[in-house]
């Protein structure tokens, strides 16, 4: 991939990404975005798309289709899309495919020593006692990393000539409220960026 560029840039406020059944968790961290395109395309030219799920049948595209976190997806690339003089058109009728995939994996970070002091003191039927406790060791803490992706295929080659990839630790727990802003603040983010220029 010569022609292509990378461009790598912070995120702008968010709790992020995604989304495991897509955008469907929040980022404790801004995530990091990244962008890669084929700078020779002509990009111009693109006026309508469709959802690749929607002419490619797989085990994903079926999944996803029964879930509310794709359809949060979709409508919002699609605002972001329109907003930016795309259409999506027929079946076969199309310039370009969008699709996106999300992934989430967990991750420990192990830090620097940590220590610390308790005591106490107790008085019962067998006299008193104090004692004195010191530990110390590793930070061990567990979180997981979120992962979106949406590629922009150009039909009449079949090649991805456009990528959006969206990182970051994700939150635990997220209201429904809380997810919706997430969906649209991540894909906003990504897809403010296409078509490149």
């Amino acid at each position: 991939m010569q022609d292509l560029r990378k461009v790598r840039r912070g995120g702008a406020g968010l709790a992020l990404l995604v989304v495991c059944s897509v955008l469907a968790v929040g980022c404790a961290d801004k995530p990091t975005y990244e962008f890669d395109y084929d700078q020779a395309f002509p990009f111009g030219g693109y006026q309508t798309y469709r959802w690749y799920d929607d002419d490619h049948n797989s085990r994903e595209s079926q999944y996803r289709r029964r879930n509310s976190s794709d359809q949060r997806v979709r409508n919002t690339a699609n605002q972001e899309l329109v907003q930016r003089g795309f259409r999506e058109g027929p079946r076969g009728a199309a310039d370009f495919w969008v699709n996106y995939h999300v992934t989430k994996r967990q991750t420990q970070r192990v830090s620097g020593q940590e220590q610390g002091m308790h005591g106490g003191v107790g008085v019962g039927t067998y006299g008193k006692s104090v004692s004195v406790g010191y530990s110390s060791g590793p930070s061990v803490k567990t979180y997981e990393d979120g992962t979106a992706v949406f590629d922009v295929i150009d039909i009449r080659s079949g090649k991805i000539v456009w990528r959006g990839v969206a990182e970051g630790r994700l939150k635990n727990k997220m209201s429904k409220a809380d997810k919706e802003q997430l969906t649209i603040t991540v894909v906003h983010e990504l897809l403010k960026q296409f078509p490149p220029g």
